[in-house]
C-alpha cells in the first residue's frame, strides 16, 4: 500500500513539472485568439422602379356613327346600314303623320353624329334592319320623338321594359297619324231664307203656257 502510494505521487509530481515547463516556454503570453476583423456593409443597390403599370381605356357606351340618310321617322342609314330606332313606332310614311316624322327625324338626324346603343340579345328585326337605341346631341332620339303626336312607344319592340315605361311618361298625346280636321266656312244664316226663282224664259215671260190667254199653244210657234 505504501509502495502503491509513492508510485502515484512520483506520477502527479511528474505531470506538474511537465506543464510548468511548458509554461516557461511560451514566454508567459496568452493564448486568447484575435478577435476577427467586422467587415463593413455593403452598400446598397440602386433599383430601378417598376414601370407603371398603363390604364385601361374606357369601354366606349356605343358606336359613333354619322347619318347619311333618313328613311322615315323610324329609320335610317349609317355606315351602309340601315337601323331601326328601337323602342318607338312612328306613323307610316306615307300618311300625314309619318311624314311628319319623317321631318323630324331628318331634322335631328340627317348628316349628324349619333350613338348607336344595343340591347342585350338584341341585333336585327325581321328586315334586316339594325336594332338600336340612338343618342344625339340633343339626348335619346326615341325620348324627343314620342314628344310629337307622329310617334308613340313601341309596346311591341325588344326594347327594355323600363326604357318603354319612360317612354310612355314622356308621351303627352299619343300617336294621330290623319291630317287635323278643317272646318269649312259657316253659311250665313240669311241664305236658309232665301227661296230660288228662276229667271223668265223669253217667249212665255216666265208664265205657264196658256197662262195669258187660256190656251196650250198660246204664243208657241207650233201651234
Amino acid at each position: 500500500m505504501r509502495t502503491a502510494y509513492k508510485v502515484w505521487s512520483g506520477i502527479a509530481a511528474g505531470v506538474f513539472c511537465l506543464v510548468a515547463i511548458s509554461d516557461l516556454s511560451d514566454g508567459g503570453t496568452s493564448t486568447t485568439a484575435a478577435p476577427a476583423a467586422v467587415s463593413a456593409p455593403a452598400a446598397p443597390r440602386y433599383v430601378a422602379p417598376a414601370a407603371a403599370a398603363p390604364v385601361a381605356a374606357p369601354e366606349p357606351t356605343g358606336d359613333t356613327v354619322t347619318v347619311t340618310d333618313v328613311v322615315d321617322g323610324e329609320t335610317f342609314v349609317a355606315g351602309g346600314q340601315r337601323i331601326r330606332i328601337l323602342g318607338i313606332d312612328a306613323c307610316d310614311a306615307s300618311t300625314y303623320g309619318g311624314r311628319q316624322a319623317t321631318s323630324t327625324a331628318e331634322t335631328y338626324l340627317e348628316g349628324q353624329q349619333v350613338t348607336l346603343r344595343t340591347e342585350p340579345g338584341v341585333e336585327k328585326d325581321r328586315n334586316g334592319r339594325l336594332l338600336r337605341y340612338v343618342d344625339t346631341s340633343a339626348g335619346d332620339y326615341g325620348t324627343l320623338a314620342v314628344t310629337y303626336d307622329h310617334t308613340q312607344a313601341d309596346g311591341a319592340s325588344k326594347a327594355d321594359p323600363t326604357y318603354l315605361d319612360e317612354l310612355r311618361s314622356a308621351d303627352p298625346n299619343g300617336r294621330t297619324c290623319s291630317a287635323p280636321e278643317t272646318s269649312s266656312p259657316s253659311s250665313s244664316s240669311d241664305d236658309d231664307d232665301h227661296v230660288y226663282v228662276p229667271l223668265p224664259r223669253r217667249g212665255d215671260n216666265g208664265l205657264p203656257d196658256g197662262a195669258l190667254t187660256g190656251g196650250y199653244c198660246a204664243k208657241k210657234w207650233w201651234c
